[in-house]
């Protein structure tokens, strides 16, 4: 029997006026669900104002530069046990997202990722090269799931937010649930919206950056062995993984993703140089057990 959603758990550090849009497409259908909100926020001198502005909330104060994965980690702990939905704050949920979301008796319930700004190339291409895998149903088994539009089951919630506390990104988390022969499922009507708008600069930092620290948690999770080969392999891996965005993309989005198809290459290729760099570099941290 499906558990009861016990809250929404919202990463944030971004610009408040984001945070703003996510709480005004969530708080409505989790007050009409029962269910608490609650924000874990970065590096913010004037939390109080959040709070004025939404009373029904819950803020956790997170130290300045507080990690995405930290932040998820310490919203769910303020949750509380049980099941609990993670949101991002630059990210606005469709109508029917906390029923959709939660109707599958799943651990890991992942749902759609569509685009809110549309009205920029440079948006849909840094859409796609983060969230195109999930824009559509992935044929096969196990579905992937994007930390920014989850659903944990109370049996691995625990886990996840110990884990997320860590430092751990929903890759690694999602990889030991399913060693663990954790149960997934994607509904794709549990849709949530990317709706922040990207300066190329600065998004190819971030592509770099989460590359270079994919690369090194790979390592320190799999061992070093294929160090060298997959360092080998970042050469393609932005055609590779534009064919594997597009496959997943087309049925959603087929004319945006032909026309913002450069920029997509361009902010995979920037991730595929993080990567490469990160395996040269070697081991990162020890990964939390």
């Amino acid at each position: 029997m499906n558990q009861p959603l016990v809250g929404v758990a919202i990463a944030s550090f971004r610009d408040r006026s984001l945070l703003d849009q996510c709480l005004t497409s969530v708080v409505p259908e989790a007050d009409a669900h029962g269910v608490r909100v609650v924000v874990a926020r970065a590096g913010d001198p004037e939390i109080a104002r959040c709070r004025d502005r939404w009373p029904g909330v819950g803020f956790v104060v997170a130290p300045a530069g507080a990690s995405v994965p930290v932040l998820r980690g310490l919203a769910m702990k303020a949750v509380g046990e049980g099941r609990v939905a993670l949101i991002e704050d630059h990210c606005v949920a469709a109508p029917g997202w906390l029923a959709m979301i939660t109707s599958s008796d799943a651990d890991v319930v992942g749902g759609a990722m569509g685009n809110a700004q549309t009205a920029r190339l440079v948006d849909w291409g840094a859409f796609f090269s983060e969230y195109g895998f999930f824009a559509s149903a992935r044929v096969g088994q196990p579905p992937l799931v994007t930390g920014a539009n989850v659903a944990y089951g109370p049996r691995v919630a625990p886990d996840v937010r110990a884990w997320a506390e860590a430092g751990e990104w929903e890759d690694v988390i999602h990889g030991r649930l399913l060693e663990a022969g954790r149960s997934f499922a994607f509904v794709v009507e549990a849709r949530v919206l990317q709706n922040q708008s990207y300066r190329v600069a600065a998004f190819l930092e971030d592509r770099f950056s989460h590359g270079f620290q994919y690369a090194r948690k790979r390592l320190a999770e799999q061992g070093a062995r294929k160090r060298w080969l997959w360092a080998a392999g970042v050469v393609a891996l932005p055609l590779v993984l534009a064919i594997r965005v597009g496959r997943a993309a087309w049925s959603a989005s087929p004319s945006a993703f032909v026309r913002s198809l450069g920029y997509t290459v361009l902010f995979l290729s920037a991730w595929a140089v993080g990567e490469g760099a990160g395996y040269l570099r070697g081991v990162g941290p020890r990964p939390a057990r």
